[in-house]
């Protein structure tokens, strides 16, 4: 199989790059809660124990799980939940007789994870967003009272589950804490005191070695207390005042602060943090996940460092404090509550069971607020979205999204201007420039391409290890071999052993050991080793550009050069470098990475252009561009819905369903099942394409079959046309676009959208309805689409209120007559008039119906409460391009189509070539110059006959792509001709090949327009909208514009018969019926509702019928109205 899509990388610099896993996140933050995330939850509440103590005890061990309950498919088919049931052993042990119960008990059904990092829950497929919030662990920052004179600084210590305290010093000098709210603050010393630092020495002895004490002496100075017993009854006596003075009760209230589990809980990432910034780097293990009272101490030494100017105050803003709770973690905080729940509840049932009872786990545990706990998650968080599926660059982009909000995080009113913006740390972490416009702007991120998360939600990116200087331990054959001396190599006696320039080849190593050599220092190479670093890592080493001049054999040229160190730019000579970036581009997201020339954009145009490929619809034969960056395949790789061969074979058997192949050297064949026409959760339609055909052979990694919005295994949003830059007549006057009546008869830009139709069938007080085919008072014609059962049939053309399903319900039974009484009485009759109660297509809607189905709860189907059976029905349209549709770029160059021109009507060229799209060229003043350069290039490498790559932010060799070009080539900018006159323009235009994207910003459904329908019972004047069947309103502004044109009779027709006069409306109605004159209006309903606020007001007007020849005496002798006027009038 041939690969279409070999692209000519257009870059200076070839450079290595690794291929990203865009979910991994995702996957594995949920593995681990799956491994052990759940586990740890049901751990932290053993042992329960009855309020007493003294009677029952209750374990949670080991979890079990269950089968995946069906396939994914089928889950979104039956619409129920893709999910696996969860199983715990619970031991019970009677304290009293000792007597030890276990079971298994079921928990709770757990939503699973599908390979492509979705959930399907109800039959919806939702993804988890991940959120960003603060890092828990220790926090360096300045008091609000801190002046410019007299600074002061504190130490915020934050747990990950538990309240967070703030360690401040005063304007004297004197260090406090506040343990308790609405209670008075506790000094540093006396709290140390009461956790066993007992006198002034002691204190004294755990501050040494910081250097200037004035604070410990100050605090002490304030202190009263002089050993712990005093220093805990204060402590105590402060915060429970109301409370008899005990020591073991101020022991204990003082542990349940700092060291209770349930109450001051640190985590991995807080303990991690903790060690790092109070200077221990030791490693650490689950236990220490608790807090301890040298922590303590560690923060109050750090407290006397930062005022006395030896440490530094934290950026909030920065990576290094902030971090990602992942899918699991956001589940798990959730499960966490169900599961606390469960503890009570328990602990409640023990409380009415004495030892003597015959008492099991299953009597005990009842787990449905767990269930309750997930449901409520997945249904209701700020997290849990419904998956944007509008293509496939929008699926995963939604997988890759970080909010700053959802639980425990920010809102839109509260998030500061520095929460939202664009940080140094964000370097190759988040991207600088996909973000959503309006008031979530900076607060929902999308992660780089390259940027993973660490076991910590630290977020890192990966870099290039450039070696120049080889240390003992890495001086062997495999990397020394090859690389050239900077400097020479000199024994113990200062003896030259090698010289400067020499390339060190195996023979050397045995002299370096025999000289016992310590390090050598070499000519610096970039390696192919990865490493990532966070935003704290990051700090300590000096990080190069990606694109540095090397050599044939990977070394860098001598010099200087700019490199990242400590959140600013050095220059340094090259062999200082530490890292270098993996490639130029790597800054930027995923959609970003898709902007070719993105670096000549301006940003904010980037962001519209990154947003809105992810509104790019589906095309029925889409088009990978010519122009690309290389990332195309990465996404469609990436998507799960592309099919590549794993190894070479030959393809048995193709058909639009299924394909057959069988791999070299294996006895059985693979079957590939196909997605064709499914609907998505943004009602556009998901289809693979088979690109294999029987009998082919394939190699390995050739495409078999091509996902949606893809072609030839790369990303394929749109389709490459001939445009022409010019002012055309005003049709493309503020963005409109002119096209070619060639894209719509040849379905260049046509995608198909599918609706899904549901309805239920209810039992009812007065009976069940039923589906059928005989409905009342309607005619065959309306019947024609249904089968015998009363379903519409497969394949059928339906429009606006067609029948899709025939529904009747039986209405209440009427008052029978004297003769309908005997009728029944001598033929037995029993005839229930029934109600329509049909499922119609709505207003504005039409297309095929492609798929219909009927689930039975008799039958074992799974439907709400009082629901008997529920038909589906999915609706297929095509939707050709058309006036008002919305197109765009790849550069945020958005507009409208305004006029479709036949062919013959288009501008075109010497040799005949007609213009597809014709843009306006005011694209420049908005400053997104990428897309003059890509339509140059596109055009020249059309002329080739090739398709080119520029990666991101990389350096170009335009070269190359001149050398491919034939000799008899043509310039971008070239005479056309007025294809209605067929006369030359004034001026050459450029002409170029432009990708061209259709965003689901469709005419069809939006236009709308209504003459009679429905009214809202409140204000009796028509609803508004196109989902209501609504008006357009006439407001106060619309009511000047006819009040200024003097257009008095259709102001007072809009503003009665055909808004809210009641009488009026139906009086014209019933005029219009039977053909007579329209009657004058009456009393709109709104001026009713005036008066009564008048009178409400304790004002009380009356209205008063004007007649004809009535004059206004007043008027005339005011001189308003003169004499002859009057007479006029009269008249």
């Amino acid at each position: 199989m041939k690969n279409t899509n070999e692209r000519i990388n257009l870059a200076i610099h070839k450079l290595e790059r690794i291929e990203p896993n865009l979910i991994q996140a995702q996957l594995e933050s949920f593995q681990d809660f799956i491994k052990t995330g759940i586990k740890e939850i049901f751990h932290e509440v053993n042992p329960i124990l009855d309020y007493t103590g003294e009677t029952w005890e209750l374990y949670f061990e080991e979890l079990e799980w269950g089968e995946v309950n069906m396939g994914m498919q089928e889950a979104q088919r039956l619409g129920l939940s893709y999910q696996m049931p969860l199983y715990v052993f619970v031991k019970l042990i009677n304290k009293k007789t000792g007597e030890i119960k276990k079971q298994k008990l079921f928990v709770s059904d757990i939503p699973v994870m599908s390979e492509r990092g979705t959930f399907v829950v109800k039959g919806n497929e939702r993804v988890v967003v991940m959120q960003i919030m603060r890092a828990e662990g220790v926090l360096f920052f300045e008091q609000k009272t801190s002046t410019s004179k007299s600074p002061l600084y504190a130490v915020k210590l934050m747990p990950l589950r538990g309240r967070w305290f703030d360690f401040e010093v005063n304007k004297y000098g004197v260090m406090s804490i506040k343990l308790l709210d609405k209670r008075p603050r506790v000094l540093l010393t006396t709290l140390l005191r009461a956790l066993g630092y007992s006198t002034d020495r002691d204190l004294k002895n755990a501050m040494s070695g910081i250097g200037d004490l004035r604070l410990l002496e100050n605090t002490l100075r304030r202190d009263t207390t002089t050993n712990t017993e005093e220093a805990l009854l204060e402590i105590y006596r402060k915060l429970r005042p109301e409370d008899s003075l005990n020591i073991d009760n101020a022991k204990i209230f003082l542990d349940n602060i700092f060291f209770n589990k349930r109450r001051f809980y640190l985590g991995k990432t807080g303990r991690y943090q903790l060690n790092k910034k109070l200077g221990s780097n030791a490693s650490f293990t689950e236990e220490d996940y608790l807090l301890n009272k040298e922590d303590l101490v560690h923060v109050v030494r750090s407290l006397i460092q930062l005022n006395n100017g030896e440490r530094q105050i934290d950026d909030i803003d920065s990576l290094a404090n902030r971090r990602i709770r992942g899918v699991g973690e956001l589940i798990g905080d959730r499960l966490r509550i169900g599961v606390l729940r469960v503890e009570k509840n328990t602990r409640d049932r023990m409380s009415t069971y004495g030892a003597e009872d015959l008492v099991t786990p299953s009597l005990l545990v009842n787990t449905k607020p767990i269930s309750s706990s997930l449901n409520e998650f997945f249904g209701s968080s700020a997290v849990s979205r419904y998956m944007d599926q509008e293509n496939i660059l929008s699926e995963l982009e939604t997988k890759r999204r970080i909010t700053a909000g959802g639980p425990r995080g920010l809102t839109k009113e509260r998030a500061s201007f520095s929460v939202r913006d664009v940080h140094s740390s964000h370097y190759s972490k988040l991207c600088p420039v996909t973000t959503p416009e309006g008031p979530s702007i900076g607060i929902v991120s999308h992660m780089a391409k390259y940027a993973r998360v660490n076991d910590f939600g630290f977020l890192e990116a990966p870099y290039f290890r450039v070696l120049s200087n080889v240390s003992p331990s890495r001086i062997d054959s495999k990397n020394i071999v090859g690389h050239v001396l900077r400097e020479d190599v000199k024994d113990s006696k200062d003896k030259v052993v090698l010289k400067k320039g020499k390339t060190l080849t195996k023979e050397d190593l045995q002299k370096l050991k025999d000289a016992h050599i310590d390090s050598l220092k070499v000519e610096p190479v970039v390696t192919n080793e990865v490493v990532y670093l966070d935003a704290d890592g990051e700090k300590e080493y000096r990080i190069g550009r990606a694109d540095l001049e090397k050599d044939e054999k990977g070394r860098l040229r001598a010099g200087n050069t700019y490199a990242r160190y400590d959140g600013s730019y050095v220059n340094i000579p090259t062999e200082n470098l530490d890292f270098v970036d993996i490639n130029p581009g790597q800054i930027a997201g995923l959609g970003f990475s898709l902007v070719p020339f993105a670096q000549n954009d301006d940003p904010t145009r980037s962001l519209m252009a990154s947003n809105m490929q992810r509104q790019a619809v589906p095309l029925l034969e889409p088009e990978t561009p010519i122009v690309g960056t290389g990332y195309e395949k990465v996404v469609a790789e990436s998507s799960g819905r592309l099919i590549k061969a794993e190894k070479s074979g030959v393809v048995v058997n193709s058909e639009a369903g299924k394909l057959t192949i069988k791999y070299d050297g294996d006895k059985k064949p693979v079957v590939h099942l196909i997605d064709k026409f499914i609907k998505t959760n943004q009602n556009t339609c998901f289809s693979q394409q088979v690109r294999a055909v029987k009998g082919e052979k394939f190699a390995k990694g050739d495409v078999l079959v091509d996902g949606p919005s893809m072609a030839g295994g790369e990303l394929a949003l749109g389709r490459n046309l001939t445009a022409a830059v010019m002012v055309f007549d005003g049709y493309n006057y503020e963005d409109g676009i002119v096209i070619s009546e060639r894209l719509v008869r040849e379905d260049i830009l046509t995608s198909i959208h599918i609706k899904e139709y549901v309805q239920d069938i209810r039992e009812t007080k007065l009976g069940d309805e039923q589906i059928t085919r005989d409905i009342p008072n309607v005619g065959e014609h309306a019947l024609r689409n249904l089968n015998d059962e009363g379903i519409v049939r497969i394949g059928a053309s339906v429009s606006s209120q067609d029948i899709l399903v025939g529904i009747i319900a039986p209405k209440g039974e009427t008052e029978l007559t004297a003769e309908e009484k005997l009728l029944r009485a001598i033929f037995g009759e029993y005839a229930r008039d029934v109600r329509d109660n049909s499922l119609r297509l709505p207003h504005g809607d039409e297309g095929i119906v492609i798929g219909v189905q009927l689930l039975d709860k008799i039958k074992g189907d799974k439907l709400n409460p009082g629901v008997i059976k529920q038909v589906k029905v999915w609706v297929a349209r095509t939707s050709k391009i058309s006036v008002g549709d919305k197109l765009t770029g790849l550069h945020g160059d958005k507009g409208v189509v305004s006029r479709i021109l036949p062919d013959e009507d288009m501008p075109f060229l010497k040799d005949g070539t007609k213009i597809d799209i014709v843009l306006s060229p005011m694209f420049v003043k908005r400053m997104n110059i990428g897309q003059l350069k890509e339509l140059e290039v596109a055009q020249k490498a059309k002329q080739a006959g090739v398709k080119v790559e520029v990666p991101p932010f990389a350096q170009l060799d335009m070269d190359i792509l001149e050398k491919l070009m034939p000799k008899d080539s043509v310039d971008v900018k070239r005479t056309l001709y007025d294809g209605r006159t067929g006369e030359p323009f004034d001026k050459k235009v450029l002409i170029g090949s432009r990708y061209v994207v259709k965003l689901n910003h469709l005419s069809s459904d939006k236009i709308h327009a209504r003459s009679t329908g429905s009214y809202t019972l409140v204000t009796q004047q028509p609803l508004g909208g196109k989902a209501q069947f609504g008006g357009q309103r006439f407001g106060e502004m619309e009511v000047w514009a006819l009040e200024a044109h003097a257009a008095v009779h259709n102001l007072q027709e809009l503003l009665t018969i055909k808004s809210d006069d009641v009488v009026g409306r139906a009086s014209a109605y019933k005029s219009i019926i039977q053909g007579t004159e329209i009657e004058a209006p009456n009393i709109p309903e709104s001026f009713k509702v005036f008066i009564n606020e008048l009178r409400a007001l304790g004002l009380n007007p009356e209205l008063l019928e004007l007649k004809e020849d009535y004059v206004d005496d007043s008027a005339v002798a005011a001189g308003v109205i003169d004499e002859e006027a009057e007479e006029l009038m009269q008249e």
